[in-house]
């Protein structure tokens, strides 16, 4: 390809370009994954229903032949064993937290319920070895190590009747369910209420066990325990008498009682002695302003207040009479005589509170020797009672725990007489009416589920082998190309033109259905193309591979191109396989090939259609050797150009893209080229590859032709056409 051909390319392109993708059916541009998922489910809807319809039907088969299967249980209530039997950790010392763990107990009465030894109990009151029915299950369970005293009928029995055995408890309660699983309904409710019954008992077996165990227990330790505690007792009085220890407790002990009175004995002593010495300093130093408040003052008190009264009366008459009246004197007489009073009496209570000092003192003294003694004698008694503690404490531990084991075996033995237990039977097992397998409710849902598993993987796997380009989003995703028009499929289209059925003479559905879906689509890719630029005369239409219909979609687009009153050249240009002839119903005699050997005139070659004299058509014409060569040749070019001159559009009708050449010889000449691709046919490597090609020869595309869409399978975002 020359340089002037490329930018004429180039310029073709671009102009070509910014022609915007019409149709009728336009596609919204983006999909939500909700609206994608619906389309997906929409698309494969018969898929989905097969798969879970067909996996459904298979699981409700299914669970019609499995045999039916009855449940009995029974409710339980397992209270804590605290209130009944004898616990040798009761008031003892000994924490119950751990010892006494509910779940721990609980635990372990769910696995006596589903022992072995239970079980052989059931097994041999039911006669359940024997059996016939119960026993048909016994060879798909795996033998068991089995107790001496079983046979092996009964081992075998106990195997299966633990298989269909359960118990689970309840949450949030002391409720615990009991239950047995199999196609005798009478005998579940049976073995239920036997194994309810045998756990009971056993229960009751085992606390009177128990508490004749502990009785024989308790009853050989008290023997034992007697002679300890006699002998504590023999060693405190021993030692109370040994040093003098009177009493059983500090409170109760002589000497400490002693210790304590001459305690507050020496405490009072040396208080009045302080009073006492007091009183006698106040009366040596001669202070008597304000004597001390004893009885030994009430005299010299009198004697003052006397003397102060007559030196009042003294000082009266002196000043009155004069010191030399006769009253005066007698007044001075008898001051004098109260004063040698008072002078007696202070001596005589000086006197006196010397001796209540001394007295005080004296007794003082002998109350702190009294005191230092019993001090003396107290300490020798405490470091005596830490020893005495000692023997008490044994003593007293020996006691107590001698008159509890004496209590507990008190109730051993009324324990033992008792049929006492924690259990109570809440419901009993009743015999089902209803069987609990096969359940069609449930086995339709995991039908249905698993149904629509099975479609998610065939869909996935469809998708993921599907190579063709069915919806138009994805063809122009995928080419970056326009999609001009979505053709949709009818029942006369390309596939009968390329098996060149010569009988089809309608297949230009713009003539013969002008108001059909297909007519429509085509009038749409015509109007794309008469809104192209002014210089858009010459347009080749093609495909990647034969049968994609690209000979309809060049007849019909010329017909309706025609139909707006311009002048067309319809020209079939696929001299290998020419088919245009067969649409119109023309000889294909003289052709395009005749044009091109210089045997006769594109005018004279060209046919009119009768009913649109503006569309004129050329068919290929005689069979070519050599038919690539001739499309490309110089007679080829010289034509091109005369047809634009003489018509408004020229549309020719070539061979498919990959097979042959034809289209890349003629493309050089054209204005554009129109890529046909058939929906759900056209793989993904076929239109890559034509795309691909058509960029190496830098071809001008006007856009692409989606041919035989299914709108119904094609996404569900597409307008409603006119």
């Amino acid at each position: 390809m020359n340089s002037q051909a490329l930018v004429k390319c180039e310029e073709q392109s671009s102009r070509l370009a910014q022609v915007p993708p019409a149709g009728l059916f336009a596609r919204i541009p983006q999909q939500t994954p909700l609206q994608q998922s619906l389309w997906i489910t929409q698309r494969y809807r018969w898929t989905i229903a097969a798969c879970v319809l067909g996996v459904a039907l298979v699981s409700v088969l299914i669970a019609a032949l499995r045999p039916r299967t009855y449940r009995a249980t029974a409710n339980l209530a397992i209270y804590r064993d605290n209130e009944s039997g004898v616990s040798l950790n009761k008031n003892l010392g000994f924490g119950s937290g751990d010892l006494d763990d509910y779940s721990v107990s609980l635990d372990t009465q769910l696995h006596i319920l589903q022992s072995r030894t239970l079980a052989l109990f059931v097994v041999r009151k039911l006669g359940l070895d024997r059996n016939a029915n119960f026993m048909q299950d016994a060879k798909l369970v795996p033998p068991q190590s089995s107790g001496s005293s079983e046979t092996a009928a009964e081992s075998a029995a106990v195997d299966v009747l633990l298989l269909h055995l359960a118990a689970n408890t309840v949450k949030q309660t002391r409720i615990v369910e009991v239950s047995s699983i199999g196609p005798d309904a009478q005998l579940n409710a049976q073995i239920v209420n036997t194994l309810v019954e045998g756990f009971i008992d056993d229960s009751i077996r085992s606390r009177y066990e128990a508490s004749t165990r502990s009785a024989r227990f308790l009853s050989s330790q008290l023997t034992d325990l007697r002679s300890k505690v006699e002998e504590s007792q023999q060693n405190l009085v021993a030692y109370e008498r040994e040093h003098n220890i009177v009493g059983t407790d500090d409170k109760q002990n002589v000497i400490t009682a002693k210790l304590e009175d001459l305690n507050r004995q020496f405490t009072a002593a040396e208080a009045e002695r302080m009073e006492k010495e007091a009183v006698f300093q106040t009366v040596t130093s001669g202070d008597l302003d304000q004597p001390p408040e004893t009885k030994s003052m009430e005299n010299l008190q009198a004697l003052r207040l006397r003397e102060a009264d007559l030196k009042n009366e003294y000082a009266q008459a002196t000043t009155t009479y004069g010191p030399n009246y006769p009253k005066v004197i007698e007044l001075n007489n008898r001051i004098k005589s109260v004063d040698v009073s008072i002078q007696a009496e202070l001596k005589r209570v000086q006197a006196r509170a010397k001796g209540e000092y001394l007295a005080a003192a004296g007794a003082e003294q002998k109350l702190k020797t009294a005191f230092e003694q019993q001090k003396q004698e107290a300490n020798r008694l405490n470091e005596s009672s830490i020893q005495y503690g000692l023997l008490k404490r044994d003593f007293d531990s020996n006691r107590q725990l001698y008159d509890t084991l004496q209590e507990r075996m008190k109730e051993a033995g009324v324990a033992a007489g008792l049929r006492s237990s924690n259990i109570r039977v809440i419901d009993a097992a009743e015999v089902p009416h209803r069987p609990m397998s096969p359940n069609f409710a449930k086995a339709s849902a995991i039908g249905l589920f698993l149904g629509f598993v099975l479609s998610v993987v065939v869909i996935a796997f469809r998708e993921g082998m599907h190579r063709t380009l069915d919806d138009p989003a994805d063809v122009e995703a995928f080419t970056a190309m326009p999609s001009l028009a979505l053709i949709p499929a009818y029942q006369h289209e390309s596939r009968q033109i390329v098996e060149a059925d010569s009988q089809n003479r309608n297949d230009v559905i713009s003539l013969s259905k002008p108001n059909s879906a297909a007519a429509e689509a085509y009038r749409t890719l015509g109007t794309s193309i008469l809104f192209s630029p002014p210089e858009l005369k010459t347009l080749v239409v093609t495909s990647s591979l034969p049968g994609e219909g690209k000979t309809s979609v060049a007849a019909n687009c010329a017909v309706i191109i025609a139909q707006q009153g311009k002048r067309v050249l319809l020209v079939d240009a696929d001299l290998r396989k020419p088919t245009l002839h067969t649409c119109f119903g023309l000889a294909n005699a003289c052709g395009l090939t005749s044009v091109l050997r210089g045997m006769h005139t594109s005018d004279g070659t060209a046919v009119p259609h009768p009913q649109l004299p503006q569309l004129a058509i050329l068919t290929a014409g005689p069979e070519e050797a050599m038919p690539a060569e001739r499309l490309g040749s110089s007679a080829m070019r010289e034509v091109m150009r005369a047809w634009r001159d003489q018509y408004d559009y020229v549309i020719i009708d070539t061979a498919p893209i990959l097979a042959v050449a034809d289209a890349l010889r003629i493309a050089p000449e054209a204005d554009s080229m129109l890529l046909v691709m058939r929906s759900n046919e056209t793989t993904r490597e076929a239109l890559a590859r034509a795309c691909t090609l058509l960029n190496l020869h830098a071809v001008p595309v006007l856009g692409i032709v989606v041919n035989a869409v299914n709108f119904r399978s094609s996404g569900p975002y597409y307008a409603y056409h006119a």
